[in-house]
This record gives C-alpha cells, sequence and structure tokens, in this order.
C-alpha cells in the first residue's frame, strides 16, 4: 500500500491524470512521430508533419518566428515580410517612441506606404532554420568534463563552447543549445535572426488592450490584441542591422495564408510559437515553496507597487504615459502569482505532485541499481526546501520591496556594483577611460528624468522601505540598515527625502553637473541614494542559504536535475508520452476551438463578440473606455464581410497548451491557416506552468476577423490587405 496520506479515490484519480491528455502538450516541432500524428489526426489536422517541420522545403516553421529572442513570438503574413504579433508584445516599443504630441499608445499607427514604417531600435526577429540533435556529441563532453572535478557555474556554456569549437564555423546567425528533461536530450538550434525590423500598424491601445487588468487572463475578453511589423534585409539577401539601403523581407516562400472563414466549436486548431519556460517536472516540494512562501509575498508586494502608480495615473494623462508600460508588466505577473495560488489548490496540486512522487518511489525501489542511483532522492529534496524556507521568504521579502521594489534603489545598487569593479580594475576616475559607468548612468538615471515622475518614486520607496522594515525579520536587515533606520526613528518617509534632496542622481541638474567634472567611483559610492542601497543587501542572504544547504550536504541545483531524470526514465517504463518542459525553442501545440465551464452552474461561450463590447464600455473607465471612432462603427455595427448575423466575432477560446512566450503565436486551422493569434490564458488556468488541466486550461485568442475589421473599417488601411492578399 502508498502510504502518503491521500485517500484512495485521490490516488485513483490522480494515477488516471498522470497520463497526458490528447489537448496537453508543448511538442518539439521537430519531432513529430507516428503516434502523435495519429493523434493529431483524430483531432482533425489535415497537414502532414513535413508541413510543419521540413528542413529541405518550405514549411510552416519558417513563417513562425520569435521576438527579441523568445520575449514573443510572431508570424509572416505575406510575401514581403510582413509580420503579425500581438499588440502587448509591441506595447513598449509603441510607448517608447510615443510622446505627448504624437501618442501612438493611445491614438494607435498605420503606415500607408513603406517610407512611412517606423524602425524600432533593438528589436530583432529569429528564424528557426534547422534543430539537431546532438544528444551523443554533447553527453561525450560532459563525461570528459565531470572527469576533471564537480560542475562549476555556467558548466552548460561550456559544454556549448566545446560543443561548436568541434563542429566549426556554421552559417547561421545565433546557434543556441538547448537541453531538454534536464540533460537526458540535447539539441542544437540554428537560426537567422534579423535586426531591421519595423512598426507597420498598431491599434489604440483602447482597442488592443480593452479591458485592461480588469480583464486580464478572464473570459470572455474582447481586446483586438495584435500588431504588424515588416522585417527587412540587405540588399543582397542577408540579415543585417538597420540601414536605409535595406529592403523588405523576401517571404514568397515562407509566409502563412490567412483564412477569413472563421472558426466553429469542435474546429481543430494548432499553435506554433515559442514558450517561455514551464516546469512540469517540479518536486512537490519546490511547488510548496512558490504556494506558501513566492506568490503570496510578490503578489503582494506588486499590488502595493501597482496601487501608487494607479493613484497618480489617474489624476494626470502625462504620468499615465510614462508609467503605462511598467504597469502592464507588472500587473500582468501580479495577477499570475494571485490566480495561480488560487489554481494550485483548486486543483490540488500539490498533492498530485506527492502521489506521482509516491509511485515514483515505488518504482525506485523495485530496482538496487534504480536504489542506489534515486534512493533517498525525495527525502534529501523536502529537507533542502523546508530548510531554507525561513530564509527564502525573507529573501524574496527583501527582493521585492528594495531590489526590484523601487528603480532608483535598483540602479544605484548596480551603478554602486559597477564601481566596485572599476576599483578593483584599478579604474577609479570616471576620466581615465571608464566608460561602462557613463553608458550605465546615461541609459538608465537619464531616462528617469524622462520617463519617470520624482513624487511618485519618492511615494512609492517610502511604501517599499515601510513594507520591509514591517515584514523582514530583523536578524536578515544587516547592520547598516538597522542603524540607518534607528538613526532615523524608523521614519521611512525622512529617510526617502533626506536621500532624494542629496543625491546627484535624483535632480538632473545635479546630475548632469557632477558628471561633468573629474567623477571618481568613491565619489559616486558617496552620494546618498547610492550608500541607501549599500545598507540593504541580498547578498548576506545568499550566504546564509548557501551554509545551511551546504552544512547539510545538499545541492538542491544537482537534486533537481537527478529529479527530472527520474521522473523522466520512471515515466518512459510507464510508456507514457512526453515532452520536455519549455525553454524557448519552437514548440507546437494541438486541440479544438472550446466553451468552458469554470464552476458549477456556470457556462461561456467559446467566442465573444462585438455586443461584449458594447456591455462593457464605460466613459468614465479608462480600461473600458474606447477610441470614439472605433466604438461609432461597433455601434452602427459597420462589420461589412466581417460580420456573422450582424454582430462582429472578436476574440475566441480553445485548449492548446501555451504559456509566456507564445503571445503572439499564429493559430492555424486544419490545413494550416492563419485563423487568430493567442494572447493569454485564463484564470482557472494559471497553475498550468506546473500542472495542466484538461477541463480548465484554456488560451485566449484574437480571431483574425477582428483583426481584419480593424484594419479595414477603422484603419482604411487597404494597403495591407491587399498585401495579405485578403
Amino acid at each position: 500500500m502508498i502510504k502518503t496520506g491521500l485517500t484512495i479515490a485521490m490516488i485513483v484519480i490522480f494515477s488516471l491524470g498522470s497520463a497526458l491528455r490528447a489537448d496537453e502538450g508543448m511538442w518539439l516541432v521537430n519531432n513529430i512521430d507516428a503516434q502523435l500524428y495519429k493523434q493529431m489526426k483524430e483531432r482533425g489536422v489535415k497537414i502532414t508533419p513535413k508541413d510543419i517541420y521540413n528542413e529541405n522545403a518550405a514549411s510552416v516553421k519558417d513563417a513562425v518566428v520569435a521576438l527579441d529572442g523568445g520575449m514573443c513570438s510572431g508570424s509572416i503574413i505575406s510575401a514581403k515580410g510582413l509580420m503579425i504579433t500581438n499588440h502587448h508584445c509591441a506595447y513598449s516599443d509603441v510607448h517608447a517612441i510615443s510622446t505627448p504630441a504624437k501618442n501612438y499608445l493611445e491614438d494607435g499607427f498605420w503606415a500607408f506606404q513603406v517610407a512611412d514604417e517606423i524602425p524600432i531600435k533593438g528589436k530583432s526577429v529569429s528564424f528557426l532554420k534547422k534543430a539537431i540533435d546532438v544528444t551523443d556529441q554533447v553527453n561525450a563532453i560532459i563525461d570528459s568534463l565531470e572527469q576533471h572535478g564537480p560542475r562549476t557555474l555556467r558548466f552548460l556554456g561550456k559544454v556549448e563552447k566545446i560543443l561548436l569549437e568541434k563542429i566549426g564555423k556554421l552559417p547561421y546567425s545565433e546557434v543556441q543549445l538547448a537541453n531538454m528533461w534536464r540533460e537526458n536530450k540535447f539539441y542544437l538550434y540554428l537560426y537567422d535572426v534579423y535586426e531591421d525590423v519595423r512598426l507597420v500598424g498598431v491599434p489604440p491601445v483602447s482597442v488592443g488592450a480593452f479591458g485592461g487588468e480588469q480583464d486580464n487572463w478572464g473570459w470572455p475578453q474582447q481586446k483586438g490584441d495584435f500588431a504588424l511589423y515588416r522585417v527587412y534585409m540587405a540588399p543582397d539577401g542577408k540579415p543585417a542591422k538597420y540601414s536605409k539601403e535595406n529592403v523588405p523581407l523576401d517571404s514568397r516562400n515562407n509566409h502563412l495564408t490567412i483564412s477569413a472563414k472563421g472558426v466553429q466549436e469542435g474546429d481543430y486548431t494548432m499553435i506554433l510559437g515559442y514558450p517561455g519556460r514551464t516546469n512540469r517536472y517540479i518536486p512537490s516540494a519546490e511547488l510548496k515553496e512558490i504556494y506558501e512562501i513566492l506568490n503570496p509575498v510578490s503578489s503582494t508586494i506588486r499590488r502595493m507597487k501597482l496601487d501608487v502608480w494607479d493613484k497618480y495615473m489617474k489624476k494626470d494623462p502625462l504620468i499615465r504615459l510614462k508609467y503605462q508600460d511598467a504597469y502592464f508588466g507588472i500587473s500582468n505577473y501580479c495577477d499570475y502569482a494571485k490566480w495561480g495560488n488560487i489554481c494550485i489548490k483548486k486543483y490540488h496540486i500539490i498533492d498530485y505532485r506527492k502521489a506521482e512522487e509516491a509511485r515514483l518511489q515505488e518504482w525506485i525501489n523495485a530496482s538496487p541499481e534504480r536504489v542506489k542511483e534515486y534512493g533517498t532522492l525525495l527525502d534529501d529534496l523536502k529537507r533542502g526546501y523546508d530548510l531554507r524556507a525561513e530564509v527564502v521568504k525573507n529573501k524574496e521579502t527583501l527582493r521585492e520591496t528594495m531590489i526590484r521594489g523601487a528603480e532608483f534603489l535598483v540602479y544605484a545598487s548596480r551603478l554602486r556594483s559597477l564601481c566596485r569593479g572599476m576599483e578593483r580594475e584599478k579604474k577609479p576616475c570616471l576620466k581615465c577611460g571608464c566608460k561602462e559607468i557613463r553608458n550605465f548612468c546615461k541609459l538608465n538615471f537619464s531616462q528617469i528624468f524622462d520617463n519617470r515622475d520624482m513624487a511618485v518614486e519618492k511615494e512609492l520607496c517610502v511604501k517599499m522601505m515601510e513594507y520591509c522594515i514591517e515584514n523582514l525579520d530583523k536578524q536578515y536587515m544587516g547592520e547598516a540598515f538597522l542603524e540607518l533606520l534607528e538613526k532615523n526613528d524608523y521614519d521611512c518617509g525622512k529617510i526617502v527625502e533626506n536621500a532624494f534632496a542629496a543625491s546627484v542622481l535624483t535632480d538632473s541638474v545635479r546630475f548632469r553637473k557632477f558628471f561633468e567634472g573629474d567623477v571618481t567611483s568613491r565619489m559616486i559610492e558617496e552620494d546618498a541614494i547610492v550608500k541607501l542601497g549599500d545598507c540593504i543587501s541580498i547578498y548576506e542572504l545568499n550566504r546564509m542559504e548557501a551554509d545551511a544547504l551546504k552544512a547539510a550536504g545538499i545541492d538542491l541545483v544537482a537534486l533537481k536535475r537527478k529529479y527530472v531524470d527520474a521522473l523522466y526514465h520512471f515515466r518512459a517504463d510507464m510508456g507514457l508520452a512526453q515532452y520536455p518542459d519549455a525553454n524557448s525553442t519552437m514548440r507546437f501545440t494541438y486541440g479544438n476551438v472550446c466553451s468552458i465551464e469554470p464552476a458549477d452552474g456556470v457556462y461561456y461561450h467559446w467566442q465573444s463578440t462585438s455586443e461584449g463590447i458594447k456591455e462593457k464600455f464605460d466613459e468614465a473607465d479608462y480600461e473600458f473606455n474606447m477610441t470614439p471612432e472605433v466604438y461609432a462603427l461597433i455601434k452602427q455595427g459597420d462589420f461589412g464581410r466581417w460580420g456573422v448575423n450582424g454582430k462582429l466575432p472578436v476574440d475566441f477560446l480553445s485548449n492548446n497548451d501555451i504559456t509566456g512566450g507564445n503571445s503572439g503565436s499564429a493559430v492555424l486551422n486544419a490545413k494550416g491557416e492563419l485563423v487568430g493569434l493567442a494572447f493569454d490564458g485564463n484564470r482557472e488556468a494559471m497553475s498550468c506552468d506546473y500542472y495542466f488541466h484538461e477541463r480548465y486550461c484554456k488560451c485566449v485568442n484574437v480571431d483574425i476577423r477582428y483583426v481584419l475589421w480593424i484594419i479595414d473599417k477603422y484603419a482604411g488601411a487597404q494597403n495591407i490587405l491587399d498585401e495579405m492578399g485578403i
């Protein structure tokens, strides 16, 4: 009998749930075997594995791209490099080029001819050219290195360097070694990277993010979450950085066809993109730490930060413009942590992991060789996470308040580290070639003066410090921090006011005057804001955690690697199909258009329409207001060929398996035609990175017909429709 403290009924449920459901999986595009394709055909796919991934002929993978190294996904939709992704993936770019005079974020932007397109500094688009299985070669290198002693930091980076030296120069822009199942499999991914990317079209934020934070992770939503870019190449056809001489990418053989016929419930859907990270091989002890410590701490503190920003953003449109991008990013993950915990509890996921671990331990005990390799693995993992729990809670509190919470302290801490690095290299004088510090200040503090508000920053700094001293155990505060607090009677307002008043880093005039002179790194370290940051260090907590684990003989990194190894081989012995955790490599997921019943007696239709926009519209609420010209068209019912029975399709649900990085991914029908863009998950799926629940985990997609309607009826950009072949 398995003694886990679970009821027999729960064990039966979890045993059945351990096998992959048909709609679960972030599968490798380069490894579609016969069994997997059979399941895809049962769901309705019409194209073949070679149509999806082919190194020797045009295939769907050639039209799917990673943006900025995998932060988002996109796809090519014309013969001239036109690319589509999500509005929220373009949010930072549009925010960066917006000014009070030309607020593209609020008003949108459309290029009616190529000359109008706006170059986006730092933007990159990566095309996967080939994926090569190099497991045997990498294992040989690992065995050779491990003979010379234990692993050190950046071990796999060293392995990759040796592998590439053995292979020699390759005719690709970028080469990435990716390990799957914690080093059970290795693939070499070869990319062409294009760095001349220009904005073509984006709707107003009131369309692209309609419903804002209130609707985030929810259903139904009515977001027109899309943006258009163009990828450029050098005149000789090669990838190149921005140049006026560059020409639109020749993508005649690698772009998607758009289907404006729409979707119906039950239709096959397939998503290709670059999911960032999942943790579905997570030990129960680590998930318990996330549930009990990390998620509660981060969601609470980030909500405080958002509340400070929101108060000022509601009062002043200029402050809203300054903080919109930062607010958007933090609110997304704040809600993710909150709803993640709700789902972990609701679906008993920690118990699910424990039940599988009980079966895993039985499998280990059944073989002397496995006992020797993994015998105490689960006990050691639990002991390690229990041992570090208190330090982790305090470390996360410190990190979220004083390390990530207030920008001036973040940058001051990094600046101090740079200065000390300069001193170690005996470059104390900035006039003597120390460009690193000047560049750092120019990129960070100078931007704060333009893109932040000092009143907001002061209040934020005070709130973060107050929360920190109320919730951080004194033993973890450090002598310098305690001395500062006691000297000022624990008055955080006074501490922050004095530091901001005295620092050269908090005033643009003082800042410029200071760096005009002969500045040394020592002078920078004496600055009031830098000294304040120096009082608050996370390094001591890291050391305490490391020392405690070392004294107990526990290496959590090695244990987690061994855990995934054991779980991988256990599941293989059970005959279970399995895919590796997401790691920003190209994956595909397949499923169907579907509705959802999120709770007892509650049913949500699979599609949202223009009716929902009219129901939610509220001129007094920024998140539910809409650009008057767009809303007028919706009220008039002027939907043209994109409407259905007097309504305009806006978004739809499918049961595809996605995570962060999939944003902007192409949603394809059974024929491989573009029918939508993935942009969100639902709140009931916020534990999806740890466990895919077949009933509740859904993908929220913008319907391509809404995209086309915006381009056609609102923007009047017939040039874009013509280029897409609509």
